[in-house]
């Protein structure tokens, strides 16, 4: 039986994807106990680096080692100061979006294995990392969960369960925090209800920042239409997408790369319509699926409400509507986890040999001078004194103080995004999740 290394987002968690692995693949999963959050920089002083080759010590004798978020760059480094000697699979699920980030790629880069692979959830987050010298490849191989997201026997008694009144339903699941632009999504959803009298506006959430959605608790509710649903359970959130006539969602957020919730929303058979940003392009790119555009103003770049209105208009009041059994379809096709596990393959191969090339141009993005100067000086070193260099870095703190001007030119690159119809992206013989 092979054994896969398993670093997770939350190393001091139990990790749900490591078990889809070890089913998937009939694999042993070994994941290390004790060790800090990488995708974090470890607070100062941080603990001395040889003080993590006990943990570690399992995981070195895996033929492969999979590490979640950012930090996986840096636990690929570790590892290989370490001497492991497999292959890496890193799934950064994030946007790079700080000097740590940035500093952690430029030190996986002096230990990187052609044998490794990096997936990203959108082509736009991959020419960000490209810029960052890193060869990722398309692909999200966890997707979406196509045994539960699919077409729902009888989704609407969720509505009952919920006190919600039948009626057209618009939808919105997912984190109810700022950068997700709820004000934004309910000014239109508010005006939809102008034209159709019946809409109803759901909120489904398992993260709230009660100090954003207050104004919304406030003022709007029930009788205005707004419905917040709370920590709903899986199947309930499956009903809900199964229920409503349009996901709709106006985020433009430069965390996550993949549109998870409009995938799940399409599995569903419900059309999804979401700015052209970031993976939201790549997702939506099927039937059930509807673009608007962004524009960009002092604080970065928006949906274009006018857009947004439209398009939401549109689906709600088409004659002849999409069959729900075709978006599905087409859904579970690119995202169903059953097929996208297969990305993954590598990890138990015998020989999986290097990663296949990816032709893809970096994005134009400008890092701070003081970070080209700190990366300049990384890159001279050996790998083992840059990691080292790295670990006890003094200046991390002012090296921190560009973070927010380096998030301002990710968010603009990932508006660079092109309609993909017709393209396929593949990593060996597996189909991508695009």
């Amino acid at each position: 039986m092979a054994v896969v290394g398993y670093v997770p987002f939350d190393p001091d968690g139990t990790s749900t994807e490591a078990i889809w692995v070890a089913d998937a693949f009939r694999c042993e999963i070994r994941q290390p106990a004790g060790v800090p959050d990488l995708n974090r920089r470890p607070p100062a002083p941080p603990p001395d680096l040889t003080s993590l080759a006990e943990p570690l010590a399992p995981l070195l004798r895996a033929r492969w080692v999979i590490a979640e978020g950012p930090g996986g760059f840096l636990w690929a480094a570790l590892l290989r100061s370490f001497g492991f000697a497999g292959g890496v699979t890193i799934l950064p699920y994030l946007n790079p979006r700080q000097w740590w980030d940035v500093a952690a790629a430029a030190v996986y880069r002096r230990f990187r294995d052609p044998r490794d692979r990096v997936f990203l959830g959108s082509t736009p987050s991959a020419r960000i990392y490209r810029r960052l010298g890193i060869e990722p490849r398309i692909g999200e191989p966890y997707g979406i969960d196509d045994r539960r997201f699919r077409l729902r026997p009888r989704p609407f008694e969720v509505l009952e369960r919920f006190i919600i009144p039948r009626g057209r339903l618009l939808l919105f699941a997912g984190r109810c925090q700022a950068d997700k632009d709820l004000y934004r999504l309910l000014r239109v959803a508010l005006k939809a209800r102008i034209l159709f009298p019946d809409l109803q506006v759901v909120l489904a959430s398992h993260v709230i920042d009660e100090d954003y959605v207050a104004t919304i608790r406030r003022e709007l509710g029930p009788e205005s239409g707004v419905h917040f649903v709370e920590r709903p359970g899986f199947d309930e959130l499956a009903d809900l997408y199964g229920a409503a006539d349009v996901f709709a969602t106006a985020a433009t957020s430069h965390f996550e790369t993949f549109g998870r919730a409009p995938a799940e929303a399409l599995a569903c058979g419900t059309p999804a319509v979401a700015p052209r940003y970031d993976g939201f392009a790549e997702v939506l790119d099927q039937p059930g699926g509807t673009l608007v555009g962004v524009e960009i103003d002092e604080d970065g770049p928006r949906v274009r409400e006018d857009e947004l209105l439209r398009a939401v208009y549109d689906v709600l009041s088409a004659p002849r509507r999409v069959p729900s059994r075709v978006i599905a379809e087409a859904a579970h096709r690119r995202f169903g986890r059953s097929r996208t596990l297969r990305l993954l393959a590598h990890v138990v191969a015998e020989d999986p040999g290097p990663a296949p090339p990816f032709d893809l141009p970096p994005a134009d993005l400008a890092l701070p001078a003081a970070w080209i100067e700190a990366i300049a000086a990384l890159d001279a070193l050996s790998p083992v004194a840059a990691l080292r260099q790295l670990w006890t870095y003094p200046d991390h703190e002012a090296l921190a103080a560009f973070d927010a001007d380096f998030v301002h030119a990710v968010r603009h690159a990932l508006c660079d995004v092109a309609p993909a119809s017709g393209h396929e992206v593949r990593a060996e013989e597996a189909v991508a999740c695009r």
